[in-house]
Protein backbone atom coordinates (compact mmCIF):
# COMPACT_ATOMS: atom_id res chain seq x y z
CA UNK A 1 0.00 0.00 0.00
CA UNK A 2 1.16 3.50 -0.85
CA UNK A 3 2.24 5.75 2.00
CA UNK A 4 1.46 9.00 0.20
CA UNK A 5 -0.84 10.49 -2.34
CA UNK A 6 -0.10 11.31 -5.94
CA UNK A 7 0.00 15.07 -6.23
CA UNK A 8 -1.56 15.02 -9.69
CA UNK A 9 -4.04 17.84 -9.12
CA UNK A 10 -7.30 18.22 -10.97
CA UNK A 11 -7.25 16.35 -14.26
CA UNK A 12 -10.17 16.08 -16.66
CA UNK A 13 -12.55 13.15 -16.15
CA UNK A 14 -15.09 12.01 -18.72
CA UNK A 15 -18.28 10.21 -17.75
CA UNK A 16 -21.05 8.93 -20.00
CA UNK A 17 -22.85 12.30 -20.08
CA UNK A 18 -20.42 14.78 -18.57
CA UNK A 19 -16.93 16.21 -18.73
CA UNK A 20 -15.36 17.19 -15.43
CA UNK A 21 -12.67 19.83 -15.89
CA UNK A 22 -10.82 22.56 -14.07
CA UNK A 23 -12.76 25.71 -13.30
CA UNK A 24 -11.65 28.67 -15.40
CA UNK A 25 -11.98 32.29 -14.14
CA UNK A 26 -14.34 33.13 -17.02
CA UNK A 27 -16.78 30.40 -15.89
CA UNK A 28 -18.09 32.54 -13.04
CA UNK A 29 -21.15 34.07 -14.76
CA UNK A 30 -22.47 30.74 -15.97
CA UNK A 31 -21.76 29.06 -12.62
CA UNK A 32 -23.53 31.84 -10.73
CA UNK A 33 -26.51 31.84 -13.11
CA UNK A 34 -26.93 28.06 -13.23
CA UNK A 35 -26.64 27.22 -9.50
CA UNK A 36 -24.60 29.66 -7.37
CA UNK A 37 -27.45 32.11 -6.81
CA UNK A 38 -30.18 29.61 -5.93
CA UNK A 39 -31.41 29.06 -2.38
CA UNK A 40 -32.77 25.66 -3.43
CA UNK A 41 -29.22 24.56 -4.31
CA UNK A 42 -27.59 25.99 -1.16
CA UNK A 43 -30.28 25.13 1.40
CA UNK A 44 -28.42 21.97 2.51
CA UNK A 45 -25.04 23.66 2.95
CA UNK A 46 -23.70 25.71 5.87
CA UNK A 47 -23.53 28.76 3.58
CA UNK A 48 -26.01 30.88 1.68
CA UNK A 49 -26.22 31.46 -2.08
CA UNK A 50 -23.86 34.06 -3.53
CA UNK A 51 -25.33 37.53 -3.10
CA UNK A 52 -24.06 38.82 -6.44
CA UNK A 53 -22.30 37.77 -9.60
CA UNK A 54 -19.32 39.85 -8.46
CA UNK A 55 -19.07 37.90 -5.19
CA UNK A 56 -19.15 34.67 -7.21
CA UNK A 57 -16.49 36.01 -9.61
CA UNK A 58 -14.12 36.47 -6.67
CA UNK A 59 -14.79 32.95 -5.38
CA UNK A 60 -14.20 31.41 -8.81
CA UNK A 61 -10.96 33.39 -9.17
CA UNK A 62 -9.70 31.97 -5.83
CA UNK A 63 -10.66 28.44 -6.86
CA UNK A 64 -8.83 28.80 -10.18
CA UNK A 65 -5.71 30.06 -8.40
CA UNK A 66 -5.69 26.99 -6.13
CA UNK A 67 -4.87 24.68 -9.06
CA UNK A 68 -1.21 25.52 -8.55
CA UNK A 69 -1.30 22.97 -5.72
CA UNK A 70 -0.93 19.32 -6.64
CA UNK A 71 -3.45 18.42 -3.94
CA UNK A 72 -6.30 20.68 -5.05
CA UNK A 73 -9.15 18.73 -6.66
CA UNK A 74 -12.14 20.77 -7.84
CA UNK A 75 -14.11 20.22 -11.03
CA UNK A 76 -16.83 22.04 -12.89
CA UNK A 77 -19.32 19.64 -14.48
CA UNK A 78 -19.98 20.26 -18.15
CA UNK A 79 -22.96 18.63 -19.90
CA UNK A 80 -21.57 16.97 -23.05
CA UNK A 81 -24.74 17.44 -25.08
CA UNK A 82 -24.62 21.24 -25.08
CA UNK A 83 -21.44 22.32 -23.24
CA UNK A 84 -23.48 23.90 -20.45
CA UNK A 85 -21.90 24.12 -16.99
CA UNK A 86 -24.28 22.32 -14.65
CA UNK A 87 -22.47 21.87 -11.33
CA UNK A 88 -19.31 21.35 -9.33
CA UNK A 89 -17.72 18.56 -7.32
CA UNK A 90 -14.54 18.47 -5.26
CA UNK A 91 -12.27 16.46 -3.05
CA UNK A 92 -11.52 18.97 -0.32
CA UNK A 93 -9.65 19.15 2.97
CA UNK A 94 -7.15 16.56 1.76
CA UNK A 95 -5.16 14.99 4.60
CA UNK A 96 -1.90 13.69 3.16
CA UNK A 97 -0.92 11.85 6.32
CA UNK A 98 -4.12 9.84 6.78
CA UNK A 99 -4.96 9.73 3.04
CA UNK A 100 -8.50 11.05 3.20
CA UNK A 101 -10.62 13.91 1.90
CA UNK A 102 -14.11 15.30 2.01
CA UNK A 103 -16.31 15.54 -1.04
CA UNK A 104 -18.96 18.13 -1.77
CA UNK A 105 -21.05 18.79 -4.85
CA UNK A 106 -23.70 21.12 -6.28
CA UNK A 107 -25.94 20.69 -9.30
CA UNK A 108 -28.12 23.06 -11.29
CA UNK A 109 -31.82 22.59 -10.40
CA UNK A 110 -32.54 21.95 -14.07
CA UNK A 111 -30.40 18.77 -14.01
CA UNK A 112 -31.33 17.35 -10.61
CA UNK A 113 -33.08 14.00 -10.31
CA UNK A 114 -31.56 12.51 -13.48
CA UNK A 115 -28.80 10.36 -11.94
CA UNK A 116 -26.09 12.80 -13.03
CA UNK A 117 -24.50 13.28 -9.63
CA UNK A 118 -24.34 9.52 -9.03
CA UNK A 119 -22.52 9.12 -12.36
CA UNK A 120 -20.14 11.99 -11.56
CA UNK A 121 -19.42 10.97 -7.95
CA UNK A 122 -18.66 7.37 -8.97
CA UNK A 123 -16.01 8.68 -11.37
CA UNK A 124 -14.56 11.06 -8.79
CA UNK A 125 -14.34 8.24 -6.22
CA UNK A 126 -12.45 6.10 -8.75
CA UNK A 127 -10.09 9.05 -9.34
CA UNK A 128 -9.65 9.50 -5.57
CA UNK A 129 -8.79 5.87 -4.89
CA UNK A 130 -7.12 4.73 -8.10
CA UNK A 131 -5.30 7.87 -9.29
CA UNK A 132 -4.65 9.98 -6.20
CA UNK A 133 -4.23 7.09 -3.79
CA UNK A 134 -6.65 8.22 -1.10
CA UNK A 135 -7.81 5.63 1.40
CA UNK A 136 -11.05 7.35 2.49
CA UNK A 137 -13.52 9.87 1.07
CA UNK A 138 -16.21 11.26 3.34
CA UNK A 139 -19.25 13.50 2.94
CA UNK A 140 -21.72 15.29 5.18
CA UNK A 141 -25.42 15.51 4.43
CA UNK A 142 -27.77 17.97 6.11
CA UNK A 143 -30.86 16.43 7.70
CA UNK A 144 -33.63 16.43 5.12
CA UNK A 145 -31.37 16.13 2.09
CA UNK A 146 -32.64 12.68 1.14
CA UNK A 147 -31.62 13.04 -2.53
CA UNK A 148 -27.96 13.51 -1.63
CA UNK A 149 -28.07 10.62 0.86
CA UNK A 150 -29.35 8.39 -1.98
CA UNK A 151 -26.51 9.52 -4.26
CA UNK A 152 -23.91 8.65 -1.63
CA UNK A 153 -25.47 5.26 -0.93
CA UNK A 154 -25.68 4.41 -4.65
CA UNK A 155 -21.97 5.22 -4.90
CA UNK A 156 -21.12 2.76 -2.12
CA UNK A 157 -20.65 5.26 0.68
CA UNK A 158 -21.87 4.04 4.05
CA UNK A 159 -23.65 5.96 6.78
CA UNK A 160 -21.35 6.19 9.79
CA UNK A 161 -23.37 8.35 12.14
CA UNK A 162 -25.11 11.62 12.87
CA UNK A 163 -23.44 14.81 14.08
CA UNK A 164 -26.21 16.39 16.11
CA UNK A 165 -26.86 20.12 15.74
CA UNK A 166 -23.54 20.64 13.91
CA UNK A 167 -24.35 23.68 11.74
CA UNK A 168 -26.28 26.85 12.46
CA UNK A 169 -28.10 28.42 9.53
CA UNK A 170 -31.25 30.47 9.12
CA UNK A 171 -31.96 30.68 12.83
CA UNK A 172 -31.69 26.97 13.64
CA UNK A 173 -29.20 24.16 14.15
CA UNK A 174 -28.96 21.25 11.71
CA UNK A 175 -27.92 17.65 12.19
CA UNK A 176 -25.64 16.17 9.54
CA UNK A 177 -25.16 12.56 8.53
CA UNK A 178 -21.58 11.38 7.94
CA UNK A 179 -21.04 9.02 4.99
CA UNK A 180 -17.76 7.52 3.82
CA UNK A 181 -16.21 5.11 1.36
CA UNK A 182 -12.83 3.46 1.81
CA UNK A 183 -10.51 2.12 -0.83
CA UNK A 184 -10.78 -1.59 0.03
CA UNK A 185 -14.55 -1.68 -0.18
CA UNK A 186 -16.24 -3.02 -3.26
CA UNK A 187 -17.56 -0.15 -5.36
CA UNK A 188 -20.85 -0.28 -7.29
CA UNK A 189 -19.17 -0.32 -10.71
CA UNK A 190 -17.23 -3.45 -9.62
CA UNK A 191 -20.39 -5.45 -8.86
CA UNK A 192 -21.27 -6.08 -12.49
Amino acid sequence: MSTGISQIGTRAIETERCILRRIEPEDYEEMYGNWGKYEEVCRYFPFDPAESVEQYRKMVQRWAENYQSGIYFHWVIEWKENGKLIGTINLGNVDETSLYSDTCYMLSPEYQGCGIMTEVLQSVLCYAFDEIGLNRVQAEVFAGNDASARVLTKCGMQLEGIARKKYYKGGRFYDTAQYAAVREEERPEERK
